[in-house]
């Protein structure tokens, strides 16, 4: 034994050899490359090809002398592509970029090398003068929907066009057997040759399959076991939202309010359903308006309207489907932060301060 105190060792640490601490530095640079490689790749993946399924049909415009620059960025604008950059890398990878001026049929959300082949075939068959660009904004009831057609086509027949709207073999694959079409005619922009400008029924039925082309895209089919109600009665709760909310970011919310109103039982009380009640569309409503017997009456009867009260687009279809979280029972149009924004309130004595602040801004309440 020793009286040395092992307190007063001086304890040096194991020396690594150069060529070890070199390795160890490799091999971690080598790790953070490839996860940056391996994120960079699937960022420029989600690029070429986005995730999901192609969106709604849509007319793109390219004007004569556009440059490959000038299409990707059209194309990003539009939301065919998701990044233009990316697409004119790809364009030039390819060797393509000779494109003709004119009327394409793309889609949103489309893969690189789909909207590549489609501006290879060339703009939309038949001549330029033919081509007639038909747009279908959301919001509309059957009703205004066949005044904006009319208006458009001069070909077409207000009394052909009422019969194909109303001829029950044209149906959506999401309409109950005893509905009408309405909310079942997607808006969006088509774009017509000179046979279909002709054709009522043509449109009508291009119309429900871009509808349920769409509705298959956002996951309709799911509805039951997403928000718990039946596709159909999705498209009434997105019909709802789509004439309620203003700005992109109250769609969700306003969804949120109608299922927590729907779970406690309580009545929607949305005005938009009594002014469709009594085609009443931009005219003040009245007590006794609010008071009117008519299964579209929210204020006086709980559950949903039994049918949509206007065609929804595709940002309501997908509130519809994914609400906002939490409490809202009441919302009412403050202009605030943003015009347009309404303030969601939990309980009555906050809703009420809304509406003061509504009425004081005269904003319709």
């Amino acid at each position: 034994m020793t009286d040395d105190d092992p307190q007063d060792w001086d304890w040096l640490p194991r020396r690594t050899s150069t060529l070890t601490r070199v390795l160890i530095i490799l091999a971690s640079l080598g790790v953070v490359m490839l996860v940056a490689g391996l994120v960079i790749k699937g960022w420029v993946d989600d690029r070429l090809d986005p995730p999901g399924d192609e969106g709604p049909e849509l007319v793109v415009n390219i004007p004569q002398g556009a440059s490959i620059n000038d299409i990707a960025r059209i194309l990003e604008d539009d939301g065919v592509v998701a990044n233009s950059t990316v697409f004119r890398y790809y364009l030039r990878y390819k060797g393509a970029g000779d494109f003709q001026a004119g009327n394409y049929v793309l889609n949103e959300n489309m893969a690189v090398w789909h909207a590549k082949d489609v501006l290879l075939a060339g703009p939309a068959p038949g001549p330029a003068e033919d081509a007639l660009r038909v747009v279908v904004p959301e919001g509309l009831t059957l009703a205004q929907m066949q005044g904006q057609l009319l208006e458009q086509l001069p070909t077409f027949d207000a009394d052909d066009l009422a019969r194909a709207m109303a001829f029950p073999p044209l149906r959506s694959d999401y309409q109950p057997p005893t509905s009408t079409l309405e909310g079942m005619l997607f808006p969006d922009t088509y774009l017509l040759d000179s046979a279909t400008a002709e054709d009522e029924a043509a449109l009508v039925v291009r119309m429900i399959n871009q509808f349920d082309a769409v509705a298959a895209d956002v996951g309709l089919d799911a509805a039951p076991n997403t928000v718990q109600l039946s596709p159909y009665e999705v498209v009434i709760v997105a019909s709802l939202i789509e004439k309620e909310a203003l700005i992109e970011e109250d769609r969700a919310k306003i969804a949120r309010v109608i299922y927590n109103r729907l779970g406690f039982d309580m009545p929607l009380q949305i005005d938009a359903a009594v002014r469709y009640a009594l085609n009443k569309p931009s005219e003040p409503l009245t007590l006794a308006d609010l008071r009117v017997d008519n299964p579209y009456n929210v204020y006086n009867r709980t559950g949903l309207p039994p049918g949509p009260i206007a065609a929804p687009g595709r940002a309501s279809l997908e509130a519809a489907l994914n609400p906002a979280n939490g409490f809202w029972l009441f919302y009412a149009r403050t202009d605030e932060p943003v015009p347009g924004a309404h303030t969601f309130s939990n309980t009555f004595e906050e809703h009420q301060v809304a509406v003061d602040l509504c009425r004081e801004r005269d904003l319709g309440c």
